[in-house]
């Protein structure tokens, strides 16, 4: 008895050991390809919905400085539209120019805000939330110089209403329904994209009413918030600073048009 014990335990044993060494071991190369989302079809389904500590520094900074920069242009752009302005506009030309400096100053804080907050927190969602709002009144703001100081008339006044009217309802939309979902990311960016490029519908009246050098800025400006748009939803390391990054040069290229050229 003994011995048929020891002779099935070595064959259940010696049994293990084949099956061990008929196991494939996966080549590493294929291993890491695997790592890709090209590579596998689970990972394709993986959504990077945080950023590290490291990614969210660079967030914060490159939107934090231009908060700073916008809230420190404020004062010279009030200035300069009312020293440059033409007899009776100089309060209109005042108030634009301070509305856009005001919004893309509060897009450029609350997105500051929102990446120096804790993942997971109510408070970050807050933040995330006005940051998303905020953009709806950074596009309005730019178009509010452009539309009543340059365009002008009624295709001006049409125009500017449009914008404000989208700002208003984007905001009670945000503020009752806030989704994180790929379709509501998308449904957002198509809405900032047909604010952003409702300019074309009066491009004619502003490149006659301006000069080259602010039309083409105030054009440059709206392809690098495109580009950035279109960056958002890569998910490469750090393409969302480069998102920033180009939403900092849009800013840019609007407040040397509207600051100094107009």
């Amino acid at each position: 008895m003994s011995t048929n014990k020891a002779f099935w335990r070595t064959w259940l044993e010696g049994s293990k050991s084949h099956k061990n060494a008929e196991t494939v071991v996966e080549d590493p190369l294929e291993e890491g390809l695997k790592e890709l989302s090209w590579s596998d079809e689970e990972s394709v389904r993986k959504v990077k919905t945080e950023e590290s500590f490291g990614e969210e520094i660079g967030n914060a900074t490159s939107h934090g400085v231009m908060a700073a920069f916008m809230l420190g242009i404020l004062p010279y752009a009030a200035v300069h539209a009312y020293l440059r302005a033409t007899s009776g506009n100089a309060i209109l030309d005042t108030v634009t120019i301070s509305i856009f400096c005001i919004g893309t100053f509060l897009m450029f804080l609350m997105s500051t805000i929102d990446h120096t907050m804790k993942h997971g927190t109510k408070q970050k969602e807050l933040y995330n939330r006005l940051d998303h709002i905020m953009i709806f009144y950074a596009i309005a703001g730019a178009y509010t110089p452009i539309c009543l100081t340059i365009i002008g008339g009624r295709w001006g006044i049409g125009l500017c209403i449009a914008q404000w009217l989208v700002v208003i309802a984007g905001t009670l939309k945000k503020a009752i329904s806030f989704s994180k979902s790929v379709i509501s990311y998308i449904f957002s960016s198509l809405l900032y994209l047909l604010m952003g490029w409702m300019i074309v519908l009066c491009f004619p009246i502003l490149y006659a009413q301006t000069n080259h050098v602010t039309f083409w800025l105030i054009l440059a400006g709206g392809i690098c918030y495109t580009t950035s748009v279109i960056l958002f939803f890569l998910r490469f390391k750090f393409a969302h600073m480069v998102f920033h990054l180009l939403v900092d040069f849009g800013a840019i290229c609007h407040v040397i048009a509207l600051c100094f050229f107009v």
